[in-house]
């Protein structure tokens, strides 16, 4: 700024004069110096601030990175703890789904224990299960009551299971063989359980379907003694029943025929009415047919031996000494011997003919028995199987029980409609071939006739 006031004062000294020229020269280079001075204070000035401002700028970038380090550390742990918030809340969720599938599992076990235990032990644990059940099912109460709960069950399930191993004996109400309800004392072994009571009712205990207490199946006084002995005082024989009580539900499902045929329905009577006359037509005829007496070739020869010799008589005695249509047809035969071959011919076939009605009368009966029966066993399923659907209906398919009178009038009918059918086709074949047999044989007595006689006739 200096320097532009001197150069200006310069430029309008120019028309001035040499002394005034010296004057502001003199003063120019004063200024100048001076000038010079300040510039060097200047510059001093600025020389000996730079060294603090420089240090202060070193301080305030040394400053600004440890702020920035730091920043850079808070982001750190701020990420940090972001991240393990993250872990937390996975790991929270994952313990709350294992405390899902361990509630689950522990309401596994515990169904699975209420549905293994004997029925009567149902006394002692019912209500722990109970209990267990409804903490898992319950919507207020806390996780850590429910486990807390449901080991109590778990833990009378081990327990039940020590005393099990060596043998359990306890009181407790069942239903003996008689019918009546009883109380009396349970002795659990293993799989095998037993009940005693004072009253007589001893046996083996067995749950049943739809029974809501033990039910009790006498095994004979024989081994109700041992049990009873087993009961008083812990220790003894019992008997074992290997099968696990499959013997004594096989022997419950044992009937007699006439249990049988009851359980077969309505459609049962026919079918049995119908076998019965069938099969009495079949013995019957089948007697009747083989009571007819076929000729023998001995006796064709002598009636032709006496008409040849022209003894007639002879011939038709002999003849009528034959049983039967054969011997009818021989008499008519002998009786016809001196017409024409075709008129005698005729006559035998007629005689053939009125015979062959008689021997397969009522065999058409045997045939329509082997063709009704299994319609009428198919009518038996169809209604069984209506009625199956009906119970259905009412009770469901839970129970199998509930379904098993229609499925057995279903069953049974078709069987026994099947076992009537089968015999009967076979009676009926055999019937008719022995009925053609019998045919046959007047068939070749008959040609035999016509062609002996025919023979001497020519001689």
């Amino acid at each position: 700024m200096k320097k532009a006031t001197l150069l200006l004062f310069l430029c309008s000294a120019l028309p001035l004069s040499g002394q005034n020229l010296e004057n502001a020269n003199t003063i120019a280079v004063g200024d100048l110096k001076k000038a010079l001075q300040d510039f060097s204070e200047l510059r001093g000035k600025i020389e000996s601030g730079r060294l603090p401002l420089a240090k202060e700028l070193n301080s305030l970038e040394k400053d600004a990175l440890s702020k920035r380090q730091e920043a850079d550390r808070n982001k750190r742990v701020r990420e940090n703890r972001e991240v393990d918030l993250n872990t937390m809340v996975e790991r929270i969720r994952g313990l709350r789904e294992n405390n899902g599938y361990l509630a689950s599992q522990l309401g596994d076990y515990i169904r699975r224990f209420e549905s293994n235990i004997h029925i009567g032990e149902q006394q002692i644990y019912q209500e722990k299960i109970t209990e267990a059940n409804m903490a898992l099912e319950s919507t207020t109460m806390g996780e850590i009551e429910k486990f807390t709960i449901q080991l109590k069950s778990i833990d009378a399930a081990f327990g039940r299971l020590d005393k099990v191993l060596g043998g359990h004996i306890f009181e407790g109400n069942a239903v003996t063989s008689n019918g009546s309800y009883e109380k009396g004392k349970f002795i659990i072994v293993g799989p095998v359980s037993y009940f005693s009571s004072a009253a007589g009712g001893t046996g083996i205990a067995q749950r049943e379907i739809n029974a809501a207490n033990a039910v009790v199946k006498d095994i004979g006084e024989k081994f109700a003694v041992t049990i009873d002995t087993l009961a008083s005082t812990g220790s003894g024989l019992a008997p074992v029943d290997t099968t696990l009580g499959d013997a004594l539900k096989l022997a419950a499902t044992e009937e007699t025929i006439v249990e049988h045929i009851k359980n077969g329905g309505i459609v049962m009577y026919p079918i049995l009415g119908l076998a019965t006359f069938a099969f009495i037509v079949a013995i019957f005829k089948w007697f009747e047919i083989g009571a007819v007496t076929r000729a023998r070739p001995q006796d064709l020869g002598i009636i032709l031996d006496f008409l040849k010799a022209d003894e007639r008589e002879k011939a038709l005695g002999h003849a009528k000494s034959v049983k039967g249509p054969v011997g009818q047809m021989l008499t008519a035969a002998v009786e016809n011997s001196e017409r024409e071959n075709a008129f005698i011919e005729e006559v035998l076939y007629e005689r053939i003919i009125a015979t062959k009605p008689h021997l397969e009368r009522m065999l058409p009966l045997i045939a329509v028995t082997a063709a009704t029966a299994p319609l009428l066993g198919l009518l038996g399923t169809v209604t069984g199987m209506i009625k199956t659907f009906k119970l259905i209906t009412v009770f469901g398919t839970g129970d199998a029980s509930n379904l098993a009178t229609g499925i057995s009038e279903a069953l049974i009918t078709t069987k026994f409609g099947l076992i009537i059918a089968i015999p009967s086709l076979i009676l009926h074949a055999l019937l008719s071939r022995k009925a053609k047999s019998v045919v046959a044989s007047m068939e070749q007595t008959a040609v035999g006739f016509v062609n002996g006689l025919s023979e001497f006739k020519k001689s």
